[in-house]
């Protein structure tokens, strides 16, 4: 149980990346969350009362969970969903497991520190240093420092700092730098954090008057994301190495490597014009970045990536190269998108590997 804010903050070097059909104004988009300071409140009592408020601009969007009741409001177009759950779906009681295949999420899965120190720490082996280098304060509570540092100079990641409560053993923060730099890439952490059970008044909601109600059925029977992260986040071990991906944003990918080194190669139906060098400053290309949908606004970020890349060859084949502080992006002309926190070297490799 908890009432807290969460603070998320990212500079990974990627280029600035236009609204492609919406896709930047959203403030949960992957365009949204590589730069720039997010901030979510949340209010936890257990699986069945949640709260999540995501400020925007001028605005809110608050996501409650009260029992079977679920209510998505945006306060920008005043506008209140009430999300009715499938039929089949049944409330997990106390003491039940989840279903094969899933884990139980945390109160706000993919974007707690929580989640970010698990994801690390399942990299911690032979290949990682580990240390604990003092002591720290993260929203007016004690904790220690456990830092993190591969130790293969192939990894873009220099060190990742974990900040864990003394007396709870919840981790506050999670800080990951790259190679050679003094400041974070990235950070997620607690600015406020009470531990004590919020009152239910925080999960009930009543549209407010000349608010647009409109209802929808969830997708899926489980409520909550699951507990791997962000949708797309590629978890070392999560695909067996060299092996496509069966199911979801990674159908087809493969992955090579462990740990640190570990590579997604994400197969991606690239123009000749992106994968090939050519992509250039024409109203042609600009005109390109307009596309809508999904399936545009994929395309419309490898053309927007692409033109901040450089063209790069090998015994692998050929493509375009983008490289930032911590991560490395290698279109090919062959088709295939591959992305790690590595050097390029590695990512030549694995090119190479990739059926």
């Amino acid at each position: 149980a908890m009432t807290a804010t969460i603070s998320e903050s990212a500079n990974l070097g990627f280029p600035a990346l236009p609204d492609i059909g919406g896709m930047s104004s959203s403030p949960m988009s992957a365009a949204s969350l590589v730069s720039g300071t997010h901030t979510v409140q949340v209010w936890y009592a257990g699986p069945r009362h949640l709260r999540v408020a995501l400020p925007v601009s001028f605005g809110e969007t608050d996501l409650r969970v009260n029992g079977s009741q679920v209510w998505l409001w945006d306060s920008n177009g005043q506008t209140a969903t009430h999300y009715i759950a499938p039929s089949s779906s049944r409330p997990m009681r106390r003491g039940m497991k989840p279903a094969p295949g899933t884990r139980e999420a945390g109160p706000f899965a993919g974007l707690s520190p929580l989640q970010a120190a698990q994801r690390v720490l399942a990299m911690v082996g032979p290949t990682t240093k580990v240390t604990v280098p003092g002591t720290v304060e993260v929203a007016g509570r004690a904790a220690y420092e456990l830092a993190i540092a591969p130790r293969t100079s192939q990894s873009l990641v220099g060190r990742v700092v974990i900040a864990v409560d003394a007396k709870t053993h919840l981790p506050l923060s999670v800080q990951v730098f790259a190679r050679g730099s003094s400041s974070p890439a990235f950070q997620v952490g607690f600015t406020s954090l009470d531990l004590a059970r919020p009152a239910m008044s925080n999960f009930t909601f009543t549209p407010p008057a000349g608010a647009k109600v409109k209802t929808a059925k969830l997708p899926a029977p489980n409520l909550m994301p699951r507990a791997g992260g962000m949708p797309g986040a590629v978890r070392p071990g999560a695909v067996r190495p060299g092996a496509p991906h069966g199911r979801g944003p990674l159908a087809g990918a493969q992955t090579f490597g462990q740990g640190w080194l570990t590579v997604a190669a994400i197969p991606a139906s690239l123009p000749a014009s992106i994968a090939g060098g050519h992509a250039n400053g024409s109203a042609a290309y600009q005109s390109s970045l307009t596309i809508s949908g999904p399936a545009g606004q994929e395309l419309g970020l490898l053309r927007v990536l692409a033109k901040a890349a450089t063209p790069v060859h090998g015994p692998w084949g050929s493509g375009r190269l983008l490289r930032t502080a911590l991560f490395s992006v290698l279109l090919t002309s062959r088709g295939q998108v591959l992305v790690g926190a590595v050097t390029p070297g590695v990512l030549y490799a694995d090119a190479a590997k990739v059926k």
